[in-house]
């Protein structure tokens, strides 16, 4: 089984590809800055890989979530401290905190995944992947009565980081999305959501294509590299930018970085009006 590749020849027909998903409600995107990219790895997978036995490598992530947890929480704005009642919504914050997690990143919108799809100067093709997320929660809802998938729901419900280790050790290779319980800026902002596997170091995509085996469940369509300048232009001007999607000082930063690298306009007309009056008055100094 593979995610099912479609090829937009040019930007009107990847904007048509992505209105009809968006229009079903159903499917949730990703951006990949290179269609290249064989599978869908969380953080935490790439820095462990299959080093050690499972349980070494529960006991890293376990360590990690307890440091996470030690040394943010006085640092925290007091909104975010609600985050640790819950072992997975802290986690949640961990990796939009950039610590490795077992988590992938998704959104409700295709075209905040266009954005981290073609945000890179990278000459390659770029992708974005979309699953069917109601029919990933009709398979899981079928598996609800099995002892297996109980396993793995006593990791996502678990409140404490023993509880999280001890089931991290036997919740089998499901997945599932989910949305925050609480949302911080960014998060709202991206219209986020994540997806888990209940074993470490399996690829998201292949646990998916397990869970829904039919070509139209999975998708991966592809952005021609030629198409990536003027399709970011093209979410600029929907406000699908940094200062949108990221809202902090940081995000002001990339907004001007990115702008500038794109050849795209920040809004000063103005600003530009005086430069021009001042470079013609400067013309007339020259021509007395």
């Amino acid at each position: 089984m593979a995610w099912t590749p479609l090829r937009p020849r040019d930007l009107d027909q990847l904007y048509d590809v992505l209105n009809r998903l968006s229009d079903t409600h159903a499917y949730v995107f990703r951006g990949h800055a290179s269609a290249g990219w064989e599978h869908l790895v969380p953080s935490l997978h790439r820095m462990i890989g299959s080093v050690g036995n499972p349980a070494e490598m529960v006991l890293t992530e376990a360590t990690a979530i307890r440091s996470f947890r030690r040394h943010a929480r006085s640092l925290l704005h007091p909104s975010e401290l609600a985050y640790f009642d819950r072992i997975l919504d802290g986690i949640t914050l961990m990796q939009h905190y950039g610590a490795p997690t077992r988590l992938l990143d998704w959104t409700l919108s295709p075209w905040v995944a266009c954005y981290f799809a073609a945000r890179e100067e990278v000459q390659d093709d770029a992708a974005v992947w979309a699953f069917n997320r109601e029919e990933l929660d009709r398979a899981n809802h079928e598996r609800r009565s099995t002892e297996d998938y109980r396993q793995f729901r006593a990791l996502t419900d678990a409140g404490t980081i023993d509880e999280w280790a001890f089931a991290a050790l036997h919740a089998g290779p499901f997945i599932e999305s989910f949305r925050y319980q609480y949302a911080n800026p960014q998060m709202g902002a991206q219209q986020s959501l994540f997806t888990i596997a209940g074993e470490l170091g399996l690829n998201h995509d292949e646990a998916l294509e397990e869970s829904l085996p039919e070509p139209w469940q999975t998708l991966k369509i592809i952005i021609p590299a030629g198409c990536k300048r003027a399709l970011r232009r093209r979410l600029f001007a929907m406000n699908v930018n940094p200062l949108a999607l990221f809202p902090t000082p940081d995000g002001v930063g990339r907004h001007i970085t990115e702008a500038i690298q794109s050849d795209l306009s920040l809004g000063d007309e103005g600003l530009l009006w005086v430069l021009d009056e001042r470079a013609r008055a400067t013309e007339g100094e020259d021509e007395a």
